[in-house]
């Protein structure tokens, strides 16, 4: 083959990968987040029409390798349509701690707004065991009073 013909080849090669790359989709199983403790983790907020906010709180790690979960969460409120501002929540530095030794963690957080607006919660889960490394998860959900 001459160098014009390999070049030719070769770029032919690498454009029918980047063409197959856009149009082949992923399975789930190489697109998912892989982690080491932890199968799964949610945050989903909503606000009551009196004003309570509620933060629903969930970590799913692996039975006989998760040994502990801690949890860190706050609140923010945007303000001008543009910056977010943490709100005081009555914890100290206004981030609500956490933590259970079982594989698993549910809970409900619950804080009575003082105000309309939009309103960004933030959750971080440290989920350790023997898996290997922590998974540190975090979360958001934005929701609107």
């Amino acid at each position: 083959m001459n160098a014009m013909t390999k070049k030719g080849t070769l770029l032919m090669l690498a454009m029918l990968t980047l063409v197959m790359s856009i149009f082949v989709p992923l399975n789930k199983a190489s697109a998912a987040t892989t982690y080491n403790n932890t199968t799964k983790a949610t945050l989903s907020a909503s606000i009551e029409s009196t004003g309570c906010l509620s933060a629903s709180l969930y970590v799913m790690g692996i039975k006989g390798k998760t040994t502990s979960i801690d949890v860190s969460l706050y609140v923010e409120k945007r303000i001008l349509g543009v910056f977010w501002s943490r709100i005081d929540i009555g914890c100290t530095n206004n981030i609500w701690h956490d933590s259970t030794t079982n594989y698993y963690y549910t809970h409900i957080f619950s804080h009575n707004l003082n105000s309309t607006g939009t309103y960004r919660v933030t959750v971080t889960y440290t989920v350790s065991g023997t898996g290997g490394s922590s998974d540190v998860i975090t979360l958001t959900d934005t929701v609107t009073y």
